[in-house]
């Protein structure tokens, strides 16, 4: 059944000192009424991910016209206009595997009995998840909780809360193909309002990242990869083994969860300076 604009779901945080409203519909939030400074993932929008998105949107659409130059195929104005949208269409595509393996791995902490997705990205992301579970001695506590900063006036949702051999850790579920340092970021913001909230202490932070392609689909995609390099006269280059799941324990050392949560407020003041001007929102 389609989400109505009015639909919102209502809980409280801070022993009910805070009032909060969900909208599904757009993501938004609001605390006692207002809307917040703004959630984890919108301030995280203020990084700068241009360097690697360019050239990989860049990358999708010289492939696509490239593959139908190859076949011999004649070339329309819609072509042209089709290899424009390639990034936003494989970014979907990305959207729609991770929402399947967040969703299924939501019911399974929750102690449900989740059928296998559908999809084959899917399933390689949640028999990766319990072969770490099967590995690991793992004690789930929630999932998908809200957690906010009355202090700095942020909110989000962390995906898991877990004992993990015996500690303390939140533990944050990633399609992707790589682990960024905005993650870093995006769990020491969780970790930092749910431990001002109920005055409790992580002993660490986990990213699981999950592939959302085959061994073969990553194989020609860096076969192609350094096929434009050698066409610009750059050398080939031996790109990493294929990892169909990779985990990442962010604590190894003391002071990272301060250093990453510093680095969040700084995304955070940008954040605020953004909504303040209005600058770049006029452009869009």
């Amino acid at each position: 059944m389609p989400k109505t604009p009015t639909e919102k779901i209502e809980f409280d945080l801070y022993k009910g000192k805070c009032k909060v409203c969900f909208y599904p519909n757009s993501h938004r939030y609001t605390v006692n009424g207002k809307a917040t400074s703004g959630s984890v993932t919108s301030i995280l929008g203020m990084y700068d991910k241009s360097g690697a998105l360019i050239p990989w949107a860049v990358e999708l659409a010289v492939n696509f016209l490239r593959d139908k130059h190859i076949k011999g195929d004649d070339f329309s104005e819609n072509d042209f206009l089709d290899a424009e949208e390639q990034h936003t269409i494989k970014k979907a595509e990305a959207a729609n595997a991770g929402t399947e393996v967040h969703d299924w791995i939501e019911e399974y902490v929750k102690g449900e009995k989740p059928e296998i997705p559908n999809s084959k990205e899917a399933q390689i992301g949640v028999n990766a998840f319990l072969d770490w579970v099967d590995d690991n001695k793992i004690k789930f506590i929630s999932s998908e909780r809200a957690v906010y900063s009355r202090k700095h006036d942020f909110i989000g949702k962390m995906d898991i809360e877990a004992k993990v051999n015996g500690k303390l850790c939140l533990i944050d579920i990633k399609t992707s193909n790589g682990i960024y340092n905005t993650y870093n970021m995006q769990t020491a913001a969780y970790v930092k309002a749910d431990e001002e909230e109920r005055g409790i202490k992580y002993q660490g932070r986990w990213i699981i990242r999950l592939a959302k392609e085959t061994e073969k689909e990553y194989k020609t995609r860096m076969a192609k990869k350094n096929e434009n390099r050698v066409r610009k006269g750059k050398d080939a280059i031996d790109y990493p083994p294929y990892q169909v799941f990779e985990t990442k324990f962010l604590d190894e050392t003391a002071g990272n969860l301060e250093r990453d949560f510093e680095a969040f407020l700084a995304c955070k003041t940008l954040h605020g300076y953004e909504k303040l001007t209005g600058y770049y929102s006029s452009l869009k």
